[in-house]
C-alpha cells in the first residue's frame, strides 16, 4: 500500500512570508528569497498543473487592410 503525502510549506517560511508582506514586499536579496521559497512551495504542494490547467484557445478572424472582415 502507497501513502500519498503532499508536502507541507514550513511554518517558519510562512511566518517571514506574512511579515514580508506586512512591510509592503521584498526590498532587499533576503527578502526576495524569502519570498521565492514560499512561492516554491506553494507550487509544489499545489500539485502537477498540467494535469489541471485549462488551456483557452480562441481563433482570430484574417480582417482585411480597412479594418473589416471578409
Amino acid at each position: 500500500m502507497t501513502i500519498n503525502k503532499r508536502p507541507k510549506i514550513n511554518i517558519h517560511i510562512q511566518e517571514m512570508y506574512d511579515q514580508v508582506k506586512k512591510q509592503g514586499g521584498p526590498t532587499g536579496i533576503f527578502t526576495r528569497s524569502i519570498v521565492d521559497e514560499y512561492h516554491r512551495l506553494v507550487k509544489l504542494v499545489s500539485g502537477p498543473e498540467l494535469e489541471t490547467k485549462k488551456i483557452n484557445i480562441s481563433f482570430l478572424k484574417k480582417g482585411g487592410t480597412n479594418g473589416k472582415n471578409h
